[in-house]
């Protein structure tokens, strides 16, 4: 297989935040060909606590999964109260343009009980401080071909039970990739074992990676890969943290992407004061800030900004370091960046990630509070262009409404109070109807078969602040 095209197309929440069930199907997805070139966009909007974040972070936790890398050590918070495992699941699209495949990655995350001790699962190391309080309890990856214009059944690659004896089904794609070799299924129980301990992903390790890498089935081995790849160099979120920072004046995290589509993550720079950074580093956010300058100054009539080196030295590991600011110019003059208002610092911060996404079909970015700071009409003219023009895809949440007049309905999805039901489009949208206005007039009067907005009393509100000063 050549280099896969991978998109989200659906996705199912059960148990996980606040939301009991939400299922999302993105506007790709409602295409009758889910292939369909061009931009796949789709906002979330809705009340405060109603879901929207909680899909972000179901994001975030699909990529630590794809990456192999370790859960966020907050993730028990993140399985609803009442509840001791979470469930969630995930479709992909994903073509090399000769291949066309729907791959389904479903996945259980369950509590770690502290009395928790079994022969069969080695937990006999939860005074580990390091310990993170949930473990993946179950995954399922499995895919549907698509031939002569029909699906085939889905079929699963792996099957993973934490808790069995099995090191996974079914066993026909165990002997597969082992060979029926001892040594290969002593270290595959290892690998099982390190899952469980360090709560990471089973199937998507780098142990079992290596392993299914050896398999002659080059049809799942490139599948597994094509998601895997996805989530390690094609998957970016940018959560609600990065605004706090730049709010606070303190660090403007920069989201780098190489050239070569490795993923450099969040390079901090330091508002206050001067940033340190090695000598490659330094030569990466140039880079950078070179190419969204080529943006930023269309976005913003004018301006761009400059990465000023303001010393060398010696680094304790021997590399050169070198200190740098940043500094924005326009009109031929120059104000350090720690003044600019928090929209351009939002601006700046995503640009660079935006500009891979717009141009890379198989780029997924995710962006929580993206309309922090941002002028809302500037916000609606991004988002149009991206969704006419544009190669990837792009979600986002957030509370300014002038996206609904800009986008697609199909790229909009509206949370609503019920937490069995979290997610849903509006029906009886018609062409000519404005979106915000239909938003507005459903949030007051109803008109969805779901309660969108929990209602509010604002003269219960009111007495509510004259009582609470009145206790001061």
């Amino acid at each position: 297989m050549g280099k896969p095209i991978v998109r989200i197309i659906s996705a199912e929440l059960n148990n996980f935040r606040n939301v009991e069930r939400g299922v999302i199907h993105f506007a790709c997805n409602t295409k009758k060909n889910i292939f369909d070139g061009g931009s796949d966009v789709l906002g979330i909007y809705g009340q405060n606590g109603s879901g929207k974040t909680a899909f972000i972070r179901a994001l975030s936790t699909l990529d630590s999964l794809l990456s192999g890398g370790r859960l966020s050590k907050d993730i028990l918070n993140y399985i609803n109260v009442g509840n001791d495992n979470c469930r969630l699941s995930f479709l992909f699209s994903l073509t090399d343009n000769d291949s066309f495949y729907k791959v389904k990655y479903d996945f259980c995350l369950k509590k770690r009980e502290p009395e928790e001790r079994s022969k069969d699962i080695d937990l006999d190391f939860v005074d580990d401080p390091d310990q993170i309080p949930v473990i993946v309890l179950h995954e399922r990856l499995s895919y549907s071909s698509l031939a002569e214009g029909k699906w085939s059944n889905m079929k699963p690659i792996i099957d993973y039970d934490a808790t069995s004896d099995e090191l996974f089904t079914p066993k026909v794609r165990l002997d597969e990739i082992t060979g029926k070799n001892q040594n290969v299924i002593d270290n595959l129980r290892v690998a099982k074992k390190l899952a469980i301990k360090q709560s990471t992903s089973f199937v998507f390790s780098n142990d079992t990676l290596k392993q299914i890498n050896k398999s002659t089935n080059s049809e799942y081995k490139d599948i597994i890969f094509g998601i895997s790849n996805f989530g390690k160099i094609n998957l970016y979120i940018i959560d609600s943290q990065n605004s706090g920072l730049i709010n606070a004046n303190l660090i403007l995290p920069i989201n780098i992407k190489t050239s070569d589509q490795r993923t450099m993550g969040i390079i901090p720079i330091k508002l206050e004061s001067a940033t340190e950074i090695p000598e490659d580093v330094f030569n990466l956010i140039v880079g950078a800030f070179n190419t969204l300058n080529t943006v930023l100054h269309k976005i913003i009539p004018g301006l761009t900004v400059e990465v000023l080196e303001t010393g060398k030295h010696l680094l304790e590991n021997g590399k050169i370091g070198i200190t740098v600011e940043l500094s924005s110019k326009k009109d031929g003059k120059y104000v350090p960046f720690r003044y600019e208002s928090d929209g351009i610092k939002k601006i700046v911060s995503v640009l660079h990630m935006l500009i891979f996404m717009y141009n890379n079909p198989s780029m997924t970015v995710a962006i929580d509070e993206l309309d922090s700071g941002i002028f809302e009409y500037l916000l609606g003219e991004i988002l149009k262009i991206i969704e006419e023009s544009g190669r990837g895809q792009l979600i986002f949440t957030s509370h300014n409404l002038r996206p609904l007049e800009m986008l697609n309905k199909n790229s909009i999805i509206f949370t609503t109070a019920n937490p069995k039901n979290r997610y849903i489009r509006f029906t009886n949208v018609r062409p000519n109807n404005n979106l915000r206005n239909l938003y507005y007039h459903d949030l007051f009067l109803g008109g969805q078969k779901e309660c969108i907005y929990e209602p509010t009393n604002s003269f219960a509100i009111n007495r509510a602040f004259r009582m609470a000063g009145e206790r001061q």
